[in-house]
């Protein structure tokens, strides 16, 4: 008679131990934990606006033309600046959660 294969679970517990959470996690870590993934992310998005509005920014005549008002700047160089703010934005309330979270704990 055959052997049934163990499951992932039964394999996981098996090389690892049983899985018993020691601490109960508390909901400003949670809040600090998103706040901090949603600014990582932000940062991300704000890099790779800023590296393609230095790349599509309009150079010698072309500036002169977006200066004057005769032609317009690329959807990217003017939304770069918007998303670097909402970058900063994210990482102060990433921050503040972050100091929070801190305080809670130490409490």
């Amino acid at each position: 008679m055959t052997e049934r294969k163990q499951t992932l679970a039964e394999v996981r517990e098996q090389k690892y131990g049983a899985i018993n959470p020691t601490r109960t996690v508390e909901p400003h870590e949670t809040i600090g934990e998103v706040a901090d993934t949603a600014a990582k992310a932000t940062r991300v998005v704000a890099t790779v606006a800023v590296a393609g509005a230095a790349i599509a920014a309009p150079t010698g005549l072309t500036a002169v033309g977006v200066a004057i008002g005769v032609v317009s700047a690329p959807a990217i160089v003017t939304a770069a600046p918007i998303l670097v703010g909402v970058a900063a934005g994210a990482a102060a309330i990433s921050a503040a959660f972050s100091l929070y979270s801190k305080f809670k704990r130490r409490r």
